[in-house]
């Protein structure tokens, strides 16, 4: 979709004039704002706070009602903690850096990703991606961007893709990551391009806030004059 880094920061703009701006903006922030400040895992998970906000922000990110139903705080941080020697290794890589095609660095973090994946256990509900995927963005803000059913499913396979089945799911994270480390390089993607506004903390994020812009652009305007704006960016 997003052929050009016009279209793609237009959509990024879009998303953060017409995105959420609470709590949950106000708690995502908070989470940032520490691994800014820390710049290191150890440091990080040794902070109560730390897991108080990951918590709070999982909640105002949707993942604790409806069919969504969180673990307790502190199971979440001993699973979290449990995966934490692979932690330590992904938390040196940032997906700017990473190559495209993938060689055989970017085959062992995504081996990495796929342990953690399966080890964390953060919903008592039987799907597992979204939530699972939001904790580990909020654990690697700098590789991993948050998956959700509404927008980043509808952007990659163009409906909401379910399964119960962590392996089956990890399939589906594992191509959108590969979809997204495509996207860094073909628009060439830079950590100087994050600005730091509103939900622009990272480069994973400003892919989720392009999705995100581009489907609220198309409820507000509707997916023809969406699709000729981006024609028009494009060219």
């Amino acid at each position: 979709m997003f052929k050009s880094r016009k279209s793609f920061f237009y959509f990024v703009d879009e998303c953060n004039k017409n995105y959420r701006s609470g709590h949950d903006l106000q708690y995502y922030r908070e989470i940032i704002s520490m691994h800014r400040h820390y710049n290191n895992l150890e440091n990080l998970l040794n902070d109560e706070r730390f897991f108080n906000t990951l918590y709070n922000t999982l909640e105002k990110w949707n993942m604790n009602q409806k069919g969504a139903k969180l673990r307790s705080i502190d199971e979440i941080k001993k699973s979290i903690l449990s995966s934490k020697p692979l932690l330590d290794e992904l938390y040196k890589c940032k997906i700017e850096f990473m190559s495209y095609p993938i060689g055989e660095i970017g085959e062992r973090i995504i081996t990495l990703l796929g342990l953690v994946f399966k080890n964390l256990d953060i919903m008592n509900s039987k799907r597992r991606i979204v939530g699972v995927s939001k904790t580990m963005h909020f654990l690697l803000p700098d590789l991993i961007l948050p998956i959700d059913g509404k927008y980043t499913m509808a952007y990659f396979y163009g409906y909401n893709k379910y399964s119960d089945n962590a392996a089956s799911e990890f399939l589906t994270f594992k191509n959108i990551f590969i979809n997204s480390l495509k996207l860094v390089k073909n628009l060439n993607l830079t950590s100087n391009d994050v600005n730091g506004a509103q939900w622009n903390t990272s480069i994973p994020k400003l892919i989720d806030n392009a999705i995100i812009g581009f489907f609220k652009h198309v409820d507000k305007y509707g997916e023809e004059k969406t699709l000729s704006i981006i024609k028009e960016l494009d060219h």
